[in-house]
């Protein structure tokens, strides 16, 4: 049987509705664990948030580890902010289309304050 390619697997497991997150502390050098919203395009895997000046999102702007766990299935990654504004927007597009209140904020004027994609190793 031939081995699943990262793209199968995590097509597998894009609909899942949140992953736990493991940062390392951008002082401390511990590991912080947080469940966070993703998405999954192709290879890719985004996170969003809300605010940036959460712990997750300073540590992996420090130092890029991110430790993915989806549905019991661990992956090991290093993610880095997306600044590129078309990027941005095909995040956020892929986020309104996942999640119903995501959609429903976006016609408030809210939207996520930064995104990240994950590169995953191996």
């Amino acid at each position: 049987m031939a081995k699943e390619s990262l793209k199968q697997r995590l097509d597998q497991l894009k609909d899942h509705s949140t992953l736990q997150l493991t940062t390392l502390g951008r002082k401390t050098g511990k590991r912080h664990r947080v469940t966070v919203w993703y998405l999954v395009d192709g290879d890719t895997v985004y996170l969003v948030t809300q605010g940036l000046k959460r712990d997750w999102p300073r540590n992996i702007m420090k130092n890029g580890h991110a430790d993915l766990d989806i549905a019991g299935k661990a992956f090991k990654g290093h993610a880095k902010q997306i600044t590129n504004a078309k990027q941005v927007s095909h995040v956020k597009a892929l986020l309104n289309q996942k999640y119903w209140l995501a959609w429903v904020g976006s016609w408030l004027g809210m939207a996520p304050e930064g995104a990240f994609a994950v590169t995953i190793e191996g």
